[in-house]
């Protein structure tokens, strides 16, 4: 009788599921402009964005993978612990460059993510001070400083730094220099935390980070393997704020290198690190990256860098150099997790220096492809969905990308992870069809 039970509550949970990401959610849609601090439903209705965007290509909106259509299993089992037990927790790693500094997407993913069931995204994920470093931030977080701040970017050749996982780092020489930084969720709330790491030059003579928040810590410790100090909370705390005193005579300066803030009631964790220009060459610099990423343990890396490696002549662009780049990133993300699986997006359509074409996109998706055959990932083509070569100029003609015709506008971005989550879904619904077939031996398609 229980076996019974049981397997009647799992086909009745999948067919729930498949509902919520098949098409529940589709309902309150009514134009497909989002705006930013308004809840909006999860799915752009197909129908609505053919009239709409004529141009995009939405039967190639779905996850490919040349090598082995179970990779992301993996993935898709703790999104199940998580959806049906309420337990587990999934941790996403979104990689690039401006497109990713830029927050957009982040948000958005946030957003739908937590969707699935409410409160999935309790935390922000892999912070940057942007600001602090001088370099232009995103409308999802701010950050407010005192003291001289210079920054630092693995982007940038003539820079050179230790850098970590963030490609970034802001410096002072100013004792007593301080920072402090919040999240915003849609709503304009504040993302809340219990546990938050700094990452700086622990490894180093630095000035010491003192926490100068409203709300004291409970303890913290200092880990030296991954140049980080940790507080912890008794009561969530919103901002983040710390004051760097020379402490040590031998000590020159504070390199601050990234923000993990975090929440013991999170379930999915949704990272980011962006830099602008950054290319695949760009995050190789990142020597303490590796180390780093053991601190966030990604299960998925949704990999975006390419745009800036294809922004060069046609006869400059290698694809061999290109690939055996991305291997070592590979390599890096592994050594912090060995069961991480990899989603690889294509460059999006663009022109070399506003001019012309850039054919370079092409061989940056053909590379993607050899990339995900080669190490069981998958492919989000998201050059072919935008409509192919040349089509950035629709995009641009409807608003949704920039006259440089490289960028999107915010428009652009949140319809980029709506369709990104909408090609998620979908795939993860396939899962669940599975998964309910081989649990009960009822076919959830033959299902009225």
């Amino acid at each position: 009788m229980s076996s019974k039970l049981k397997n009647t509550g799992l086909v009745f949970g999948g067919m729930a599921m498949l509902l919520v990401v098949l098409g529940w959610h589709c309902a309150e849609k009514k134009k497909p402009e989002v705006t930013f601090q308004t809840k909006h439903s999860f799915h752009l209705p197909k129908d609505e964005v053919n009239a709409a965007y004529p141009f995009i290509n939405l039967n190639k909106n779905q996850l490919v993978f040349p090598s082995d259509s179970s990779a992301f299993d993996p993935v898709y089992s703790k999104l199940d612990q998580i959806l049906f037990e309420g337990t587990g927790s999934l941790s996403i790693l979104h990689m690039g460059g401006s497109h990713v500094q830029a927050g957009a997407v982040g948000h958005r993913m946030r957003e739908l993510f937590d969707g699935l069931a409410w409160g999935l995204t309790e935390e922000r994920g892999l912070m940057f001070p942007f600001r602090v470093s001088h370099t232009n931030s995103t409308i999802y977080t701010s950050s407010s400083y005192e003291g001289e701040w210079e920054g630092c970017r693995c982007a940038h050749r003539k820079h050179h730094c230790d850098w970590g996982m963030s490609g970034m780092v802001a410096s002072s020489v100013d004792d007593s220099s301080s920072f402090k930084t919040w999240a915003f969720r849609t709503d304009s709330t504040l993302f809340v935390h219990d546990k938050v790491s700094l990452f700086y030059n622990v490894n180093t003579p630095h000035f010491e980070p003192e926490w100068s928040g409203t709300e004291l810590p409970d303890s913290s410790f200092t880990d030296s393997t991954l140049q980080c100090k940790t507080w912890f909370f008794n009561s969530p705390i919103d901002t983040m704020s710390w004051t760097f005193v020379k402490q040590d005579s031998m000590a020159t300066s504070i390199e601050i290198k990234g923000v993990l803030p975090e929440n013991s009631s999170n379930r999915i964790t949704y990272h980011e690190i962006g830099v602008n220009g950054a290319s695949t060459s760009s995050y190789l610099r990142c020597e303490e990256m590796e180390s780093q990423l053991k601190a966030i343990v990604p299960d998925l890396v949704i990999f975006g860098i390419g745009i800036n490696d294809a922004h060069v002549p046609e006869s400059s662009f290698s694809s061999s150099e290109f690939i055996k780049r991305y291997d070592e990133l590979i390599r890096r993300c592994r050594a912090a997790n060995s069961s991480v699986q990899f989603l690889f997006l294509t460059n999006n359509d663009s022109y070399y220096r506003r001019r012309r074409p850039n054919p370079n996109g092409l061989k940056v998706q053909e590379a993607m492809y050899q990339l995900a055959a080669k190490h069981d990932a998958a492919v989000w083509d998201l050059f072919e969905i935008m409509g192919g070569y040349k089509s950035v100029v629709l995009w641009d003609d409807f608003g949704l990308a920039k006259s440089d015709k490289i960028h999107f506008t915010r428009k652009g971005y949140y319809l980029q992870a709506e369709l990104m989550y909408d090609a998620l879904m979908e795939s993860y619904g396939a899962h669940l069809i599975s998964s309910s077939a081989n649990d009960t031996g009822i076919n959830l398609k033959s299902i009225d």
